[in-house]
């Protein structure tokens, strides 16, 4: 009986290679008096602004930045996730979005693609942030 367990275990860890979940680590003091922000896309992305852009109506002189990355195409050579990626939905790249008051980090969104960053990513991510701002 402890085989079948351990088989099944060792199976659903292979296949849990990339979960549509994100990565939400925020500080909830300083969400409640984010009124603007300021967009900042590191590195520069004309599809990542110009998307966000579309989003929010952001403030130049605003204190709260938000920096939007993503990065598409990751390529794993290592030979110890080998099994996770014939096995399972390894990602290829990621979006993030992190919302600083002055230098502190106050919300961070991180999720794992296994495709191209799409409109639909960084809309998903922009309105959970909208939704845990408010």
């Amino acid at each position: 009986m402890k085989k079948i367990s351990l088989l099944t275990l060792l199976l659903l860890t292979a296949f849990s290679g990339c979960s549509d979940n994100a990565t939400i680590t925020k500080s909830e003091k300083d969400l409640h008096n984010v009124k603007c922000m300021r967009l900042v896309i590191f590195p520069p992305n004309k599809f990542l602004e110009t998307t966000m852009n579309r989003l929010y109506n952001f403030d130049e002189n605003c204190s709260y930045k938000l920096e939007v990355s993503q990065k598409s195409g990751i390529v794993c050579n290592s030979n110890q996730n080998a099994d996770r990626k014939a096995l399972s939905n390894f990602p290829s790249g990621f979006v993030r979005l992190d919302l600083y008051k002055g230098y502190k980090n106050i919300y961070s969104y991180y999720r794992d693609l296994t495709h191209k960053t799409t409109k639909e990513d960084l809309k998903k991510a922009f309105e959970k942030l909208e939704q845990d701002i408010k």
